[in-house]
């Protein structure tokens, strides 16, 4: 076997919305894989979507939604978009690098040529790929960052970052945890590639939309075609307009489920903010949540440190959703969600 890896994949041909595509799902010594591929896959571009620290009792598993936006947009521009859990959860830098060299070239080998990879990175993955990029450079052409912990003190610390990209990075974050990369981006100014930072203006950790994300992707495109990038550049962006279905009653909003967190336990619920505060549901207070026959006072805020741990915390997030959540528990075992339930909100916590 190539690489000294022992690898057993399934190859699924999926109907998309929009096009047919190949996907492929298996394992490479022990790391659960996930990777999806137009099917006339001939632009050599694979997009890595690297997930951060997952509690070690969450599901070990790789998750990749066809039907997600940003990987929508990825297949149909020609990209290939893979995705890893590593041999196991928790942080571990360089097996998790381990685990990326091994898809990168189980790619190679079995879909076809790779000429040019984007690795993105949430959280401690953010940490992840901006190693790679000064350690590792031949791993990736470029890699963007989103809401990084960065470390550049502690040379002894699994995390320490030297400031040196190697290839072009995007540090991309919300302002609450901005002042990271704004210092990562000013030591790594004098840097063979200078970082471009790519704030965007809205609290929370790694509250970022698929629009955001996508201009992130383009603009690396760009760099890596000019050879070139702006040092600074405002990464916020508005999502579509879009339907959402609430229903009122008696004061109540009526919604449902549009998607679960299994690894952090958060649910996404399909109200629009702008319905919650037309309700008299304002942030800084909490209101009542309903499901299944129960009942929880949620506190309506803006991020999860708003609350102590084990309590509820609601939010608006990136996409113009609810999130609801329970700070450091889990939310959807709590109150038995899953997609498509329903849901209802009250003004009050009583």
């Amino acid at each position: 076997m190539k690489h000294g890896y022992v690898a057993s994949f399934l190859l699924l041909l999926v109907l998309t919305a929009r096009a047919e595509v190949q996907l492929y799902e298996g394992e490479l010594d022990g790391a659960p894989y996930k990777v999806a591929s137009p099917a006339e896959w001939q632009t050599g571009s694979v997009f890595f979507i690297v997930h951060g620290w997952r509690p070690p009792e969450a599901p070990h598993i790789a998750d990749l939604d066809l039907n997600d936006p940003l990987v929508s947009k990825l297949l149909d521009s020609g990209w290939v978009v893979a995705r890893t859990a590593f041999k196991e959860n928790g942080v571990d830098h360089d097996a998790h690098t381990d685990a990326l060299e091994k898809l990168k070239a189980w790619i190679h080998e079995e879909v076809g040529p790779v000429t040019r990879v984007i690795m993105e990175g949430e959280s401690t993955a953010g940490t992840l790929v901006l190693r790679i990029a000064e350690r590792h450079p031949e791993l990736a052409n470029g890699v963007i960052a989103l809401s990084s912990y960065i470390e550049l003190d502690d040379e002894d610390s699994g995390d320490f970052l030297t400031a040196q990209p190697q290839v072009p990075a995007i540090l991309m974050s919300n302002l609450t945890e901005i002042q990271g990369p704004v210092g990562y981006a000013a030591l790594a100014a004098n840097a063979p590639i200078a970082p471009s930072l790519r704030p965007v203006r809205r609290p929370g950790h790694v509250n970022l939309n698929w629009v955001e994300r996508w201009e992130a992707a383009k603009a690396m495109e760009i760099w890596l075609a000019e050879g070139k990038s702006a040092l600074i550049e405002d990464g916020s962006r508005q999502v579509p307009i879009r339907t959402t279905g609430t229903l009122t009653e008696k004061g109540a909003l009526l919604n449902k489920v549009t998607a679960v967190n299994p690894f952090y336990g958060n649910a996404v619920l399909g109200f629009h903010p702008d319905e919650l505060k037309a309700a008299g549901l304002k942030q800084g207070s909490a209101f009542k949540m309903e499901a299944h026959g129960k009942s929880w006072s949620v506190f309506y805020g803006e991020s999860y440190g708003d609350v102590p741990l084990g309590e509820w915390i609601a939010f608006p997030n990136a996409d113009d959703q609810i999130l609801v959540a329970r700070n450091h528990e889990s939310a959807i075992e709590t109150a038995s969600l899953k997609v498509g339930d329903s849901v209802t909100l009250r003004p009050g916590s009583e």
